[in-house]
């Protein structure tokens, strides 16, 4: 019975602990910057265009407007991605917040699980292109609070599939031939 007690009092405290994690960091920021050797009207461009996506956001399935004219502050756009093989797809809604031509684009995602904001910037000396971005997710309620700042804790995966898609994309603009 004692043993019982005990095991019941360690459950507790490890979910008391798990919650504490979401109370303590309830937002994880990251980001990456690259160096592309391309012009930044090409880079800006690239970025922009749909079509080359799922050459460099792993699990990236498809994006549709919602509502607004596309590309413009304000849209909405309907995001499928694939977090993995034997997953489920997850949709997230993409809202423009604010964008400057070859200067910088913010991004609002939300999910049943989490907001997302992603602003990413360009800037450009001597033909090539520096990429900056600076994201922020907060989980929607306690629990995927916990779940992503003990994520964040253990793995930084959150950093890591932002390096991995960053660098992807390096590699996929340096590789463009499309002309923008």
């Amino acid at each position: 019975m004692k043993f019982l007690k005990y095991l019941l009092f360690v459950i507790l405290c490890l979910i008391l602990i798990f919650f504490l994690f979401g109370i303590l960091k309830p937002n994880i920021n990251y980001g990456h910057e690259i160096k592309v050797n391309k012009p930044l009207k090409e880079a800006w461009g690239f970025v922009q265009d749909e079509s080359k996506l799922g050459l460099w956001l792993e699990g990236f399935k498809s994006i549709d407007l919602i509502s607004g004219e596309p590309g413009s502050v304000g849209s909405k756009y309907k995001v499928v991605v694939n977090p993995g093989e034997g997953q489920e797809d997850f949709m997230m809604t993409e809202t423009i917040i604010s964008q400057k031509e070859q200067d910088h684009i913010s991004l609002n995602f939300d999910s049943d699980m989490m907001q997302f904001d992603q602003t990413t910037r360009f800037s450009e000396i001597g033909g090539v292109t520096t990429i900056k971005t600076e994201s922020s997710v907060n989980g929607k309620g306690l629990f995927f609070r916990s779940m992503f700042a003990l994520m964040d804790l253990m793995t930084g995966s959150f950093q890591k599939q932002e390096v991995k898609n960053i660098e992807a994309l390096k590699k996929a603009i340096e590789e463009n031939t499309t002309i923008y």
